[in-house]
């Protein structure tokens, strides 16, 4: 008698717990809105661009220093045909005189220095001509500035030999040497800020 009211008592509780609802929430996966098609604006890489190109006056500077060299180097190149005498130097054997009659006047004993930066000044003129700075082929910048680098070592040694060889300053020397040292400068300025690839439109 006392089993059964034990198997009574235990199958009540077993059915009362078995119809408790359960406390915890069963977690539903939540959906997640679709992401907005991003705006075709968004879709399209930024390209990387660089400023404007030069400014005229960036040009003309750089096309009358241009000018400038080539009217020192062409009277260099006449005096040196006609006497050896540039105006305003001393004709005592000194400056310009010693310079352009020493032997580290001739390259190689043939060539004169004189034609030298005389045909640099003829192919920097229109290199450095404001349609040159315009054009879009990157051969015409790449040729500017491996010129002036290769004129700049040139000059830097026309000046160790003015100063330990030749003992003497050419003033008309020095002239070229600053034109073709401004020269470099605006290239390798004008490299790093606008690049030597054709501009982008």
């Amino acid at each position: 008698m006392a089993n059964s009211k034990a198997k009574n008592r235990s199958a009540r509780t077993v059915a009362a717990v078995s119809a408790t609802p359960t406390r915890h929430k069963v977690a539903k996966p939540a959906i997640k809105a679709a992401d907005p098609e991003p705006a075709e604006d968004e879709l399209i890489e930024e390209q990387e661009t660089r400023p404007a190109g030069q400014p005229l006056w960036f040009q003309v500077v750089a096309f009358l220093l241009a000018i400038l060299g080539l009217g020192i180097s062409s009277y260099e190149t006449w005096a040196h045909f006609n006497g050896s005498h540039l105006a305003g130097c001393s004709t005592t054997g000194g400056g310009c005189t010693a310079v352009i009659t020493s032997p580290q006047s001739m390259v190689f004993g043939v060539i004169p220095v004189a034609i030298l930066g005389l045909a640099f000044y003829v192919a920097a003129v229109p290199l450095f001509s404001p349609w040159a700075w315009r054009m879009k082929r990157r051969e015409v910048h790449l040729l500017r500035l491996g010129s002036v680098i290769v004129g700049m070592g040139f000059v830097m040694y026309l000046i160790y030999a003015e100063l330990y060889q030749i003992g003497s300053i050419c003033e008309y020397c020095t002239g070229v040497h600053i034109v073709t040292f401004l020269l470099f400068c605006i290239t390798v300025f004008s490299a790093a800020i606008w690049g030597l690839s054709p501009r982008r439109e």
